[in-house]
């Protein structure tokens, strides 16, 4: 008897489509409403006014009305700039990834920690963290999760455990997100904060996250069944262009860190510092200047879809206010949160995001939906649009590889050929350990005014 054919997931476009076709509808049903906003000069933000709200005359959106929305989404307000961030960031790491300086880098943790194989693993989680909390890029699991699968097979562990190393060492820093444009970025900018501002506590939750992922593989990889070989691979070494494209690769970071804490760099300048660090990869790895360019607009094609997604999700917050139901949602919303204590209000943002993302798991679209809800709701809760951020990143990224929509997960499943049940049994107790992690932190972030 055949295997029925399992259904793809659907896309991050066909989700945020329907959000868009259902919150026109809801334009018509929800009764219009709005707060006061002013403009608060030291914070640089439009903040919201407490008690300043009042039911209005409805204006309900056309559906005919959605593709010029989503064009005019797409070229004016904060949306087109985040978006060529995105491109630039993908140039630059198309470049990165071409040198063969991040696999070679992997092959050498192999080899190094060969005779050491309680450090492989902490290496391993490590190293692939990097891709999470520098360019949210959870795709990278699916692309080093053979060489994940033969280092532990090679130590003598299985399958899961040399998929955890890859999928879960990128998803730690994911969900710390340092520099994830794909949620910080993405929420930061709705969020009229500073962009990767914060980003002391979210390396303080990667210090976290990385251990702990770390330990929980080890202790459920079990005693090795095949003792470690004698003979290092025969791997080739990291050759000096690759070590030279590391290196611009991480002055390149402590570039972007020195900047937007000490110089205040806000989008522009950060692009900036990618556009030049892709070309100097680029040099640095030996590529003719036509390749240079070709490489460019390789990285940039493979960052549409993301480019796209932030244009929906500006195109979804857009509709939102032109049906001026977006405040009437957060009214609702207010009311049922402030009978809540005053300690627990973050935590219940944190926790709703948290069952949010198990439909919606791409972070952009995410932060689409959540943040222009959450935004005014903590602004009149008197919570600060940082804290906000971070309920919303933690949310977003400590369960993503539990939603069986997840098209990272689904490929990573059908390369290893574990089914979705074993791999939620092996993930559900670690779940449960970032969800306690994520807890403190939210309770840190309200006691430190975050």
């Amino acid at each position: 008897m055949e295997q029925r054919r399992q259904r793809p997931a659907p896309h991050v476009f066909l989700i945020l489509t329907a959000l868009l076709l259902l919150a026109a509808a809801l334009t018509r049903v929800i009764p219009a409403g709005r707060f006061e906003r002013i403009f608060h000069e030291s914070a640089g933000q439009t903040v919201v006014v407490p008690g300043s709200f009042a039911w209005t005359a409805p204006s309900p959106v056309a559906l005919w009305q959605l593709p010029g929305l989503l064009f005019e989404a797409l070229t004016t307000g904060s949306a087109p700039q985040l978006i060529f961030f995105v491109l630039l960031l993908g140039g630059a790491f198309e470049m990165i990834l071409e040198s063969g300086a991040l696999a070679a880098l992997c092959a050498w943790v192999i080899r190094r920690f060969r005779r050491r194989r309680t450090w492989l693993v902490p290496a391993f989680v490590a190293v692939f963290s990097v891709f999470g909390f520098t360019m949210g890029l959870t795709t990278a699991s699916i692309v080093f999760l053979p060489l994940g699968m033969a280092a532990a097979k090679s130590l003598g562990y299985d399958e899961k455990t040399g998929m955890a190393m890859v999928m879960l060492g990128t998803n730690a820093g994911f969900a710390a997100g340092a520099y994830n444009p794909f949620s910080v970025g993405v929420a930061q900018t709705l969020a009229e904060l500073p962009l990767y501002s914060g980003a002391w506590l979210r390396w303080l939750l990667l210090a976290a996250l990385v251990p702990v992922t770390a330990a929980y593989i080890l202790r459920r990889a079990g005693e090795p069944a095949l003792p470690a070989a004698e003979e290092d691979p025969p791997e080739q070494p990291l050759t000096p262009r690759q070590g030279a494209v590391l290196a611009l690769l991480a002055g390149g970071l402590v570039l972007v860190v020195w900047g937007v804490g000490r110089r205040g760099w806000k989008v522009p300048e950060i692009a900036a510092v990618f556009l030049v660090l892709g070309v100097a990869c680029g040099g640095a790895a030996g590529f003719s200047p036509n390749r240079i360019c070709a490489l460019e607009a390789e990285g940039c094609k493979k960052m549409v879809s993301g480019a796209l997604t932030i244009g929906l999700a500006a195109a979804l917050r857009l509709v939102l206010i032109r049906g001026g139901i977006l405040d009437s949602v957060v009214y609702g919303l207010l009311r049922a949160v402030e009978r809540l204590p005053a300690w627990s209000q973050l935590l219940g943002m944190f926790y709703a995001n948290a069952l949010l993302d198990l439909l919606i798991t791409s972070g952009s679209g995410h932060a689409a939906v959540a943040m222009p809800l959450m935004v005014p709701l903590a602004d009149v809760l008197g919570l600060s649009r940082q804290s906000a951020v971070l309920a919303f990143q933690l949310g977003d990224g400590l369960v993503n590889l539990v939603s069986p929509i997840s098209n990272t997960l689904v490929s990573c499943l059908a390369l290893s050929g574990i089914s979705y049940q074993k791999w939620l049994r092996y993930l559900l107790p670690l779940v449960g350990m970032y969800l306690v992690i994520g807890t403190g932190f939210m309770l840190l972030a309200g006691a430190v005014g975050y």
